[in-house]
């Protein structure tokens, strides 16, 4: 029986607690930053320009992760939709630290979609009881590094339908893509990856995979990413993404399904790409360990213009 599957694009989902002072560790980029408790501290850098920055003045609330706490401010990353930072003005009770997934109201919000930041006035804050669906698969995103800046196309030919994209698909994406793999469409608004969200069918195939211990998930994602193609900064995207999900479960049986995605949603680069990855990972949670037959990674050689698309779901 097919599944219909709900595909989405988010940022770091972590495990909620409450109450404490405590640091985190967390990875961006290709170095480890230590992000302390800095509530003791007033934030007086300029996060955007609110001269520039668009201003929506409704109320709105959202799921995020903290990231930073300062004795005016704190810092969060949105669990759904953008993989940006978010700066939240006022002061935020004792009862919340870093990692605490949370639901925040807010209004007047200032949004420099140029650089990627966000400012808004926070109303009030509370545990969030979101949860990712299983059977949702999370953030393929689609990486372009041309040898030259050039214009490209891309299209997705979706067993299912798009929902939401960002940038806006209009009938396929057309950008300028520089080598180092910033994007710019024709307005000038600068992107690192294209993005979407949809429904799509397709029937994962657990015959082969691995059975990884939650607490041995990052080390095993660091190999098995290498083998796959990505490179470091891909690689670190990724594991940012899916470690908090997967560290603290007894086991994970993880599958990936190349060929399954590739089938459910093609996608056509024009010009066509000298080197295409496509990795799109499935896994299962399991309270003990379970058999079975190891899977075969493998990549081609990054040559010419290279095209990397990475994902995942948690199923059943």
């Amino acid at each position: 029986m097919r599944k219909r599957i709900w595909i989405v694009f988010c940022a770091i989902v972590m495990s909620f607690g409450g109450g404490c002072t405590r640091d985190a560790d967390v990875q961006l980029e290709t170095e480890k930053v230590t992000v302390a408790d800095k509530r003791d501290e007033e934030f007086t850098e300029e996060w955007l320009d609110k001269e520039t920055a668009e201003l929506y003045k409704d109320r709105q609330s959202e799921d995020f992760v903290i990231t930073q706490i300062y004795s005016n401010c704190f810092f969060a990353r949105p669990v759904i939709y953008a993989p940006y930072e978010y700066k939240f003005n006022g002061e935020l009770s004792e009862d919340w630290c870093i990692g605490d997934q949370v639901a925040v109201t807010y209004r007047n919000r200032y949004d420099d979609t140029t650089n990627g930041r966000f400012e808004a006035e926070f109303l009030k804050v509370k545990v969030s009881d979101f949860e990712p669906e299983p059977g949702a698969a999370y953030k393929p995103v689609i990486y372009l590094y041309p040898e030259t800046v050039t214009e490209v196309s891309v299209k997705l030919d979706l067993d299912g339908e798009l929902t939401c994209t960002y940038p806006t698909y209009n009938e396929g994406w057309k950008v300028w893509a520089n080598p180092s793999g910033l994007l710019k469409d024709e307005n000038g608004l600068e992107y690192n990856y294209l993005y979407w969200e949809g429904f799509l069918d397709a029937e994962y195939d657990f015959s082969k995979g691995f059975c990884v211990k939650g607490e041995d998930t990052a080390k095993f994602l660091e190999g098995a990413l290498e083998q796959l193609g990505l490179n470091r900064k891909e690689a670190n995207e990724f594991i940012v993404y899916w470690l908090p999900l997967m560290q603290e479960n007894p086991y994970n049986v993880i599958s990936f399904q190349t060929d399954v995605y590739c089938q459910a949603a093609e996608l056509e680069v024009n010009p066509a790409p000298d080197t295409l990855i496509r990795v799109f990972m499935t896994y299962k949670e399991s309270e003990e360990y379970v058999e079975i037959e190891a899977q075969e990674l493998s990549a081609p050689e990054r040559e010419g213009f290279v095209v990397v698309e990475w994902g995942g779901a948690k199923v059943r």
